[in-house]
Order: structure tokens, then C-alpha cells, then sequence
């Protein structure tokens, strides 16, 4: 925990001209201020970022004075094991500053002169994390306004080339580190088995529906256009969508790539997503209502009206469905690894309520109760 930068080191660390003169470059701001005052307090933190918000106070010659406030996220690590994480945030939330549902970055720092970690400072943005029992129709809207976002054919993405098999390659990579420690446990490896045979059957037989349908469909190949790929986030917790009246913003992209709609739609809409700051396993009434909300947005912002003639939300839903599986998995697997990394004295960043978390996730009946959801606890 030594490595750790408390709310007295940063504040220390950045009340300093350079810095601020950063942020008030910007934010637009004159830069012409003689006196600044900057205070800084703790915000929720991440398993690999630490984040709090700044407030500066810019006085100026005259007697004016300018307040703004912003986030410092300071990272300790790299889910997606980049060298540059800080920037590739920075980078992504650049590309998606005009759809009006993300924090605007304002700068990053990765040359450790100011504070000894990289740091991305944004957009502080109000709000309280969503509810699933009130506010699915602002989630709704949030993603489609995101996915129908144009992003440029030259990006930075990670692009990976089959997501599928890329998802399950993942999640090999995480079980893994559960499989080979002192933590395995045989019971549970019997539920996760179950899904991972699931998910290969998919990556096996890409163009079959979910759920055995004889109808074929051209998903993968579809996939494989980039016109038909946008910026999806991957890691759609309900606490990343901050609602203010009637506003909804997406606030956390760590690791965002280009994919698939649908990808995040079943990462949002999995069990192994809402059972995580909630105790909300959503049923398949609200999921089907969640879908049609959001077609009938995404809809509304590319132009096209055909939802009911084309059958749009039917063929969403079943691929959907599919995705919701891979994220069961991906959850999972995750929850497996992350025990492992939560039991061990090198874990530079410890959370009680994620131990806690974790335990449920890996309890067999939690396990079983996935199972059900996927149809897999006949198998």
C-alpha cells in the first residue's frame, strides 16, 4: 500500500502553477490569474485508479474569481496490460466529447515529474449511480447516443480481430490464475466449466442463434465490418452511469475497444453486471423493454425508423442473449482471478466491499442461479 498516493500527497503535488495553468488552458479558462487555491477530496476508486475530485479557485487582478472542478485519476495498473493506459483513456474519451454522456478529458500527464504515477484529469461530472427499478430508460439512451457515435477508421482502439474468441481467450487467461493457485476449488470449477463449453459451442458454431434456432444469421460476418463496429466500453456497472435529473453520464472508461454493440448491451444486461453494486438480477420482461428502449434511441439518432418492419429488435435480442452468456463468463472468470489477486500480499489496491463481492460471486448458489439464466444447469 506504500506505492499508494494519499489525498495529502496529491494535494501537495498539485498546488502548483504548472498544473493548474494546464487545466485552466483546458477549460478555456484566462490564464492570467495571480492567486489559486486548490482542494481536493476523495472519490470512489477502482481496483487500478485512484480518483478524486479537484476544486481551484482562480482569482484574478481585478478581483474576480473563476471555481472549477475536475477529477485526477491517477492509475496503478492496466487491466488490458498497455503500457500507456492514462493516454488510451484520454484518447477514447476524446473521440466521444460530443455525444453529451461522457466526461471531457482535459489533459494527461505519463512523465511522473508532477505526481510518481500517470494521471488523466477530466470533467467533473454530477450525479448518483443509476437504478435499475428507475433509470433503465436514461442507461438506454446514454448507450445508443455512445454506439451511434461515428468513430474515425484510423483510431487507437483495440480491435480485436474475433470477438468471441478474443472474450474467451480472456477469460482463459483469468480462470488460469484461479486454476493454477491455492484457492481452486472443484465445485466451482464443475459451474464454470459449464459455461465455458457454452461459450466454445458458440465460438464454434458463430452464425447459429442462441438457443439451438435453426435460423442462420450473418452476425460474424458482420462483425468483421467496420461500419458496423463503434466504441463500446465493456464495463457497464450500474455505478458508471451517474444520473442528475433527467441527465445520465457514463463515467468510467478503462477499457473501452471497438466492437460490437451488442457486446456491451449483454454485459449491461448480464446478471454477473447487475448483481454487483446492486443485489438486482434483472428478469426477461425488463431485459426485452431495456432493448426496445434502446432501438428505438439508436434508431432516432442514425435515421432509420424500421424497427417494426425489419424485425431489428428480434435479431437484437438473440444476439444479445448470446452476449449475455459471454458475460457471465467474462464476470466470472474475473470474480475467479480477482480472488486470487485479493488473497495475496501484492495487491496494491484493496476494497472491502469488492472482497466481500467476490465471495458471493464464487458461493455455489450464486453460481447455480447464473447457470439458470443461461439454460446451462440441466448440462
Amino acid at each position: 500500500m506504500s506505492d499508494i498516493l494519499t489525498k495529502e500527497n496529491v494535494e501537495k503535488s498539485i498546488n502548483n502553477r504548472n498544473f493548474v495553468e494546464k487545466l485552466a488552458k483546458g477549460k478555456n479558462l484566462p490564464l492570467g490569474f495571480d492567486e489559486f487555491r486548490v482542494n481536493v477530496c476523495e472519490l470512489a476508486n477502482g481496483e487500478y485508479n485512484y480518483n478524486f475530485k479537484i476544486s481551484v479557485l482562480f482569482v484574478y487582478n481585478n478581483s474576480s474569481q473563476i471555481s472549477e472542478d475536475a477529477v485526477l485519476r491517477i492509475n496503478y495498473g492496466s487491466q488490458m496490460h498497455l503500457s500507456k493506459q492514462i493516454e488510451y483513456e484520454y484518447r477514447s474519451l476524446e473521440l466521444l466529447k460530443n455525444t453529451g454522456v461522457t466526461p471531457v478529458p482535459i489533459f494527461f500527464d505519463d512523465t511522473k515529474t508532477l505526481l510518481r504515477k500517470d494521471y488523466l484529469v477530466m470533467e467533473f461530472v454530477n450525479g448518483t449511480q443509476m437504478s435499475y427499478s428507475e433509470d433503465m430508460k436514461l442507461a438506454a439512451n446514454v448507450l445508443a447516443k455512445i454506439h451511434s457515435e461515428k468513430i474515425p477508421e484510423n483510431n487507437h482502439l483495440i480491435k480485436p480481430s474475433n470477438l468471441i474468441s478474443s472474450m474467451i481467450d480472456e477469460c482463459k487467461t483469468m480462470y488460469n490464475k484461479y486454476k493454477n493457485s491455492e484457492f481452486f476449488d472443484v465445485n466451482i470449477d464443475k459451474k464454470v466449466s459449464k459455461l465455458f463449453e457454452k461459450c466454445e459451442m458458440l465460438e464454434k458454431n458463430e452464425i447459429e442463434n442462441i438457443g439451438n434456432s435453426s435460423k442462420k444469421t450473418d452476425f460474424l460476418d458482420k462483425a468483421n465490418d467496420f461500419n458496423d463496429k463503434c466504441m463500446i466500453n465493456t464495463e457497464l456497472n450500474s455505478s458508471n452511469f451517474l444520473v442528475d435529473g433527467d441527465l445520465c453520464f457514463l463515467v468510467d472508461w478503462e477499457k473501452p475497444i471497438l466492437g460490437e454493440k451488442e457486446q456491451d448491451l449483454g454485459h449491461f444486461l448480464a446478471p454477473t453486471t447487475s448483481f454487483w453494486k446492486t443485489d438486482v438480477v434483472l428478469n426477461k420482461k425488463e431485459i426485452d423493454a431495456f432493448l426496445r428502449d434502446y432501438l428505438t434511441y439508436l434508431n432516432n439518432n442514425t435515421g432509420n425508423n424500421n424497427i417494426e418492419n425489419n424485425n431489428e429488435l428480434e435479431v437484437l435480442k438473440e444476439k444479445v442473449n448470446k452476449y449475455i452468456i459471454l458475460n457471465c463468463l467474462r464476470g466470472l472468470t474475473w470474480c475467479a482471478m480477482a480472488w486470487v489477486e485479493y488473497n495475496s500480499e501484492d495487491k496494491a489496491i484493496l476494497n472491502e466491499f469488492t472482497y466481500n463481492k467476490l465471495k458471493q460471486y464464487l458461493d455455489y448458489s450464486f453460481l447455480d442461479q447464473v447457470l439458470d439464466i443461461c439454460g446451462l444447469n440441466d448440462i
